[in-house]
C-alpha cells in the first residue's frame, strides 16, 4: 500500500497558494522596482526580492508581505554586491534580467530561470513544491523546487549511502557523527546553489509514503508489505527515522546499535549497520511497472516507527525544503563548467587559507595515548625506523578523572609543555582533542563559560559570540601555552542535539542548528590568528557548514566502520563534501570501528586477521591521496609497524609517495587558496560533459593531474578503470593509453591504479623524514607528452601568513608538444630569491629515454627534450 504522505499534502496546498499570490499582483509583466543592484517584485501577498551579485551571482529572497521577517545573522556568504553592468526589460509578460554572463527571466507566475548569455536553459524554478509558509507549527515552513535538464549533481556534503550523484536523491541535511548538511550542490551544467538555511532541511523531499500494516516483529522492528509500482524506472526510497527530542534529553542522541535495511523483491536497496545511526537513509532501485514486489522493512533499535517515503521516475525536481525560516533565500551561481562554479562560488563564501606545510604530511592518530611517555615512544620509535612523519595526536582522555577536558591530567601528562619541546626535537607537532563541551566546573568558572551553555548537552553556545573569546582562552592557556599548535574539535555537529526550543541570542536552535560548527571553527582561527599571528592556523573538526573553509580547518568522515562496505561509501561520501567549496576532507584510514565480522566486536583480531590486514592496506594506499594523510583507529594501537612488515611495507612506500609528491600537493593547494578549486575532485569535474564520468565514485582526481582508482574489494587484484578522454599514462609503469574507455588495471596488493594525463608536468621530490627536511638533492619534473603542457610550482617559507604579503615565489614550467622543449620561467620572487639560491631540476620526458639536469637563477630557461 502507499499514499502521499500527510505532510507533502500540505505542502501541496501551499503550492497553490504560492501560485495565488503571484498571479493577484500581476497583470501583464511583474510590477517592480530597483535599488541598486536589487529588483523588488511586490504582489498582493508575496515579494520576491533578485540581487545581481556579481555576472555570475544571483540572490534570491522570497517572504510574505503580510509578515514581518525574521532574518538571522549571515554567516556564510562575504561577496557583497559588486558593481556590473546589467539591465531589465519586459518581454512578453516575462521580466528579463541580463548580465554579461546570465540571463535570468521571472515569468507572470512568479517562477524564476536561468539561462546562459547563449540561450542554454540552466535552471528553473517551479510553483509545484514552493512555498513560505506563516504557521509556526508547521513541519516545513520554507520550500523551493527547481527543474532542470540532463546533468549530475554533486555536493550536499557528506553521507554514507554510497551514492555519488545526488539527481533525484532525497537526502536530508541534518548534522550527524559520519553525516555532514552543507546546502551547496553543483551541477554539470554549468550552475550551482546554495539553500541559506541552518535549519534541518529534506533535499528532493519524497512524494510519496509505503504503509505498513501491523508489525511482523516488535522487537526487531520488521514490517513487510507489497509494492507495486505504476512506472518503470529507477525509484528512490527514503528512510526518515526521527528520534524524538525526550529521547535525546535523556542524552541518548546518537541511536548506537541496530541496523536499518530495505529489501525490495529480495533485493537489498538500503542497509546501514554502523555503530552511530542518523535519522535519514536513502537508496536506489530499477522496478517494472505493473510488477508485484515484497518490500521488507527493518530498523531495529529504533525509539520510534520509520517512516518508508520514495519518490517515482516522474521525479523531475530539485527541492530544498527547511524545517526553519520564514523566507525563501538562495544564490543562484554560474559558470562554464563545474570548476568555474566552484570558484565563483567561494568568491562568494571566501577561501580557504593555507594550512601550515606540515599539516599536509603524515598524521599519526590513535584512541587514545594513555600517557605522556607512551605518545613520546610511539613519535621517538618513527623517527628511530625512519619513517616519514610530521604530525603526531592526542586523542581524548588525556583530562583529569571525572572532567571532561581541557586540562592535562599530571599524573599521567606531568609535563605537557616538555612533552611538545622533545617533539619539536624531532621535527614532530602535537595536535590534541578538545570537545565544544566542556564538564569541568572550575574552568568553566574560571573563564566565565558556566551560563553559556545550550540545555540540557553542556555544549557552549557559539551562537552568543561573547563566548568565542572565553572559549578560546581556555584552549589557548590549556594547549597553546604548552606548545600545542592544533586543536582536533570533536563533536562539533553538536554530538548531542540541545533543546531545539532552546533560545540562543540569535534565535532558537532549531533555527539555526546546521550551522554550529562553522561558528565552533570561526572562534578558534579568528583566537588563534590574533594571538600567534606569524603561525598558520590548523584544526580538524568533525562536522562542516558552507563558509567555514575561511576558518583554517579540516573535517573528517567520523566515527566510520573497519568494513570494505565502509571503506567503499567513503570515496563518494568525501568527493560530494570537497564539492560544497569545503576542499580539506579525510577518513580515519582503516575505519574507527575496527572489529572483524564474526569476531564479536574483538579489537585484537585486527592485528592478525589476513582480511582486516587487506582492507587496512587498500585503505592505506587511499589515503595517500586524500587532502588529509590521517590513520586512527578505537581501541587501537595503529603505528603501522603493528600489523606485520608487509602492511609497513606497503605504507612506508605509500608515505614515501605521499612527500615525493609534496612539491606538487603543495602547489596544488596554492589553487585552492588562490582560485578556489578542489584537491579531491570527482572525474566530472573536469570532464562534466563525458556523461560516462557521472556516477563513477571509485575513481577521482588529487589535483588536477592524477586520476586515483582504490581497490575496494577484498583481494581484488585488478579492477575496471575508467579513463576518460584523452591519453593517460600509468602513474607506476609509463604505459600510456587512449581514453574514452574503460580498461582492466592490474592491482597487486602493494600498488593502486594510478594515472596522469598526458600534457602534465609533474614536480617530484626527494625522499624526505618530514616536510621541512633540508636537502641538496633536485626536484624532478615529469613531463608527460602528447599535448602542450604548463604548471606553476609554488614556494614559501609553509609556516608564517607571510605570503599574504607576496613573500612567495612561483615558477612556470611550460612545455610545447611540437618543440619537444621545457621552458622554466619566474612568475614572482618574493621568497627565494633565486639570483643567489638557484634551484636544481633533473626533467624527465616520461614514456622516452630523456633526462636533462639543469640549474634555474630565475632567468628564463629552455630545454630542448629531443
Amino acid at each position: 500500500m502507499f499514499e502521499k504522505p500527510q505532510f507533502y499534502q500540505m505542502i501541496k496546498v501551499h503550492c497553490y497558494l504560492t501560485i495565488l499570490i503571484f498571479l493577484i499582483g500581476c497583470n501583464s509583466s511583474p510590477s517592480y522596482k530597483i535599488t541598486h543592484n536589487t529588483i523588488t517584485i511586490k504582489g498582493d501577498s508575496l515579494q520576491t526580492e533578485i540581487t545581481i551579485v556579481d555576472e555570475s551571482i544571483i540572490h534570491i529572497k522570497k517572504y510574505l508581505v503580510a509578515q514581518q521577517v525574521k532574518e538571522l545573522p549571515n554567516y556564510v556568504t562575504i561577496l557583497e554586491p559588486q558593481t556590473v553592468e546589467w539591465k531589465v526589460n519586459e518581454e512578453q509578460g516575462n521580466l528579463i534580467v541580463n548580465t554579461s554572463k546570465l540571463k535570468v527571466q521571472i515569468s507572470d507566475q512568479g517562477e524564476i530561470s536561468y539561462h546562459s548569455k547563449e540561450g542554454e536553459s540552466l535552471l528553473a524554478e517551479t510553483n509545484a513544491g514552493t512555498f513560505v509558509d506563516a504557521d509556526t507549527t508547521a513541519y516545513y515552513r520554507v520550500s523551493q523546487a527547481f527543474t532542470s535538464g540532463e546533468e549530475a549533481i554533486y555536493g550536499l556534503g557528506q553521507f554514507q549511502s554510497g551514492r555519488m550523484n545526488m539527481k533525484y536523491v532525497p537526502v536530508r541535511l541534518e548534522q550527524f557523527n559520519q553525516e555532514i548538511a552543507v546546502p551547496v550542490m553543483i551541477s554539470t551544467k554549468g550552475y550551482g546553489l546554495y539553500w541559506h538555511n541552518y535549519s534541518i532541511t529534506d533535499f528532493n523531499l519524497p512524494e510519496n509514503e509505503i504503509m505498513f500494516a501491523d508489525l511482523e516483529d516488535e522487537e526487531l522492528i520488521i514490517r513487510k508489505t507489497t509494492f507495486t509500482p505504476e512506472q518503470s524506472g529507477t525509484y528512490n526510497f527514503f528512510v526518515l527515522s526521527e528520534t524524538p527530542f525526550g529521547f535525546k534529553e535523556k542524552g541518548n542522541s546518537n541511536r548506537r546499535v541496530g541496523e536499518v535495511l530495505l529489501k525490495v523483491g529480495g533485493d537489498t536497496v538500503i542497509f546501514y549497520n554502523t555503530i552511530w545511526f542518523p535519522d535519514s537513509y536513502s537508496g536506489e532501485i530499477e522496478l517494472v511497472a505493473g510488477k508485484e514486489y515484497e518490500l521488507v522493512f527493518k530498523n531495529t533499535g529504533e525509539q520510534t516507527l520509520a517512516k518508508l517515503l520514495y519518490n517515482a521516475p516522474d521525479f523531475n525536481k530539485t527541492t530544498f525544503s527547511s524545517t526553519q525560516g520564514e523566507l525563501i533565500d538562495y544564490y543562484f551561481i554560474h559558470g562554464e563548467n563545474p570548476v568555474e562554479v566552484l570558484s565563483e562560488y567561494t568568491r562568494l563564501t571566501g577561501s580557504s587559507p593555507l594550512f601550515p606545510k606540515k599539516s599536509y604530511g603524515f598524521w599519526q592518530c590513535r584512541e587514545a595515548y594513555p600517557t605522556q611517555a607512551a605518545l613520546l615512544k610511539s613519535a621517538n620509535e618513527y623517527r628511530k625506523r625512519k619513517i616519514p612523519i610530521d604530525n603526531i595526536v592526542q586523542d581524548w582522555d588525556y583530562w583529569p578523572k571525572g572532567t571532561k577536558g581541557p586540562e592535562w591530567d599530571r599524573s599521567r601528562y606531568p609535563d605537557p609543555q616538555a612533552m611538545t619541546e622533545e617533539l619539536d626535537r624531532l621535527n614532530l607537532y602535537l595536535m590534541v582533542s578538545v570537545w565544544p563541551t566542556v564538564f569541568n566546573a572550575p574552568l568553566l568558572e574560571k573563564y566565565d563559560l558556566t551560563s553559556y551553555k545550550l540545555d540540557p548537552t553542556g555544549f557552549i553556545d557559539f551562537y552568543d559570540t561573547s563566548t568565542h573569546a572565553k572559549y578560546y582562552r581556555m584552549l589557548s592557556d590549556s594547549m597553546f601555552h604548552f606548545g600545542v599548535e592544533s586543536i582536533w574539535l570533536d563533536g562539533s555537529e553538536p554530538t548531542q542535539h540541545p533543546n531545539p526550543e532552546e533560545e540562543t541570542p540569535v534565535g532558537k536552535f532549531k533555527e539555526l542548528s546546521n550551522a554550529y560548527s562553522l561558528l565552533v571553527t570561526k572562534a578558534m582561527y579568528e583566537g588563534r590568528r590574533k594571538e600567534f599571528p606569524d603561525e598558520r592556523v590548523f584544526n580538524l573538526t568533525r562536522s562542516g557548514f558552507a563558509g567555514q573553509q575561511r576558518y583554517g580547518n579540516s573535517t573528517w568522515s567520523g566515527d566510520v566502520d573497519g568494513s570494505w562496505e565502509q571503506f567503499a561509501e567513503q570515496i563518494p561520501a568525501g568527493l560530494n563534501y570537497t564539492m560544497t567549496g569545503l576542499p580539506y576532507w579525510t577518513t580515519d584510514i582503516g575505519g574507527f570501528f575496527r572489529w572483524i565480522p564474526g569476531e564479536k566486536r574483538d579489537f585484537k583480531a585486527q592485528y592478525t586477521s589476513l582480511e582486516y590486514r587487506e582492507l587496512l592496506t587498500r585503505w592505506f594506499q587511499y589515503g595517500t591521496f586524500t587532502p588529509l594523510f590521517r590513520i586512527h583507529g578505537f581501541r587501537t594501537e595503529t603505528e603501522i609497524w603493528k600489523y606485520g612488515q608487509e602492511f609497513e611495507d606497503i605504507a612506508r612506500k605509500f608515505i614515501d609517495v605521499r612527500y615525493q609528491l609534496m612539491p606538487y600537493i603543495y602547489s596544488e593547494a596554492r589553487k585552492v587558496t588562490t582560485q578556489g578549486k578542489a584537491l579531491m575532485s570527482p572525474l566530472a569535474y573536469y570532464h562534466p560533459d563525458d556523461q560516462n564520468t557521472w556516477d563513477i565514485d571509485d575513481q577521482f582526481f588529487f589535483g588536477e593531474s592524477i586520476m586515483v582508482c582504490p581497490v575496494t574489494r577484498y583481494r581484488a587484484r585488478e579492477r575496471e578503470v575508467y579513463l576518460p578522454n584523452g591519453e593517460w599514462y600509468d602513474f607506476w609503469t609509463g604505459e600510456k593509453y587512449t581514453g574514452g574507455k574503460s580498461i582492466v588495471a592490474y592491482s597487486p596488493i602493494d600498488q593502486m591504479p594510478l594515472y596522469v594525463k598526458a600534457g602534465s608536468i609533474l614536480p617530484w621530490g626527494p625522499k624526505l623524514q618530514h616536510v621541512y627536511e633540508k636537502t641538496d638533492e633536485p626536484l624532478v619534473l615529469k613531463i608527460y607528452p602528447g599535448e602542450d603542457a604548463s604548471y606553476t610550482m609554488y614556494y614559501d617559507d609553509g609556516k608564517s601568513y607571510d605570503y599574504e604579503k607576496g613573500d612567495y615565489t612561483e615558477i612556470g614550467l611550460f612545455y610545447s608538444e611540437d618543440n619537444q622543449s621545457l621552458t622554466i620561467k619566474t612568475i614572482i620572487d618574493g621568497f627565494i630569491d633565486l639570483p643567489l639560491n638557484p634551484q636544481h631540476f633533473v626533467v624527465e620526458r616520461v614514456g622516452r629515454d630523456v633526462r636533462e639536469e639543469v640549474s634555474f637563477d630565475g632567468n628564463d630557461l629552455q630545454i630542448q627534450l629531443k
